[in-house]
């Protein structure tokens, strides 16, 4: 290949590198130019705004049910990290640690339950948590979540725990430690890659779930911020768009921020857990 070969090579993947980042930055460009100006003017979403204003911004940022729906996000993804890492993580060690025709086959159910859509399940567990009375609860929505995420994060545990040597287990047990406490004290503090990316996971998992809220949380003081966001856009007496897409930057800025902070621990730990495994 020549050099004037290599240079239109060059030129065509920048050309189509370009395209691609344009793409992918065109939904965050509308969302800021529609939630900065007034909600009477009509002109097209493409062109910049000509008399930008916050006001938008002020009526959400004042809105108590802004607050109150970031607080049930925030509890939501708080209780399901509680229910779902250490059940997870004792449940993978223990299948890591478990040989036999019924480990493998609780190790096989796990990965066929994870190819199972949650939306095929979805009549079935509306029903169960109406019976349960967990409807219009921050705890039972959270209880959900850490159920249906139960055998990815299983399974994330137990490949991470099958590279852990079996001589820390024996040699705890030797000083007299039992299978809780070499668990608590030898086995978790060797998994610090792999839950902070759970932790992380489960955060914004939460941030964006969406189908099973929506069902299960029908008060408006139980909302989470993805529904309080759905609340303005469905909003049949005030249309008021720019004030929806503010509400979409109100939601959306604080999650990208937290992934950005966070990124370095999603690489670290994935790689991590790759590796081991």
């Amino acid at each position: 290949m020549n050099h004037k070969e290599k240079k239109s090579t060059k030129i065509i993947r920048f050309i189509i590198c370009a395209l691609i980042v344009l793409i992918y930055f065109m939904p965050i460009y509308l969302l800021g130019n529609v939630s900065v100006r007034e909600a009477t003017d009509f002109s097209s979403k493409l062109w910049p705004t000509q008399n930008p204003t916050l006001e938008k911004y002020i009526t959400i940022l004042t809105d108590p049910m802004v607050w109150k729906s970031f607080a049930n996000t925030l509890l939501y993804a708080a209780l399901e990290i509680l229910f779902l890492i250490p059940t997870a993580a004792m449940g993978g060690y223990a299948l890591s640690r478990s040989a036999g025709r019924l480990s493998n086959m609780i190790r096989t159910f796990n990965i066929l339950v994870m190819m199972i859509p949650g939306t095929a399940l979805l009549v079935g567990t509306y029903s169960l948590m109406v019976n349960l009375h967990l409807t219009n609860s921050i705890f039972g929505i959270a209880l959900y979540g850490a159920g249906a995420s139960m055998t990815g994060s299983m399974f994330f545990y137990t490949t991470f725990s099958t590279s852990i040597p079996t001589e820390l287990d024996e040699a705890a047990e030797l000083d007299g430690a039992g299978p809780v406490k070499t668990f608590f004290y030898v086995i978790m503090p060797l998994m610090k890659g792999i839950t902070v990316t759970r932790v992380i996971s489960v955060v914004i998992g939460c941030w964006n779930s969406y189908l099973m809220p929506l069902y299960l949380l029908t008060k408006s003081e139980k909302y989470t911020i993805l529904l309080y966001v759905r609340k303005l856009f469905t909003n049949s007496v005030i249309q008021d768009v720019p004030l929806s897409f503010a509400a979409g930057a109100v939601m959306v800025i604080p999650i990208v921020v937290f992934y950005f902070v966070m990124q370095k621990y999603i690489v670290g730990g994935q790689i991590d857990s790759s590796v081991k495994g």
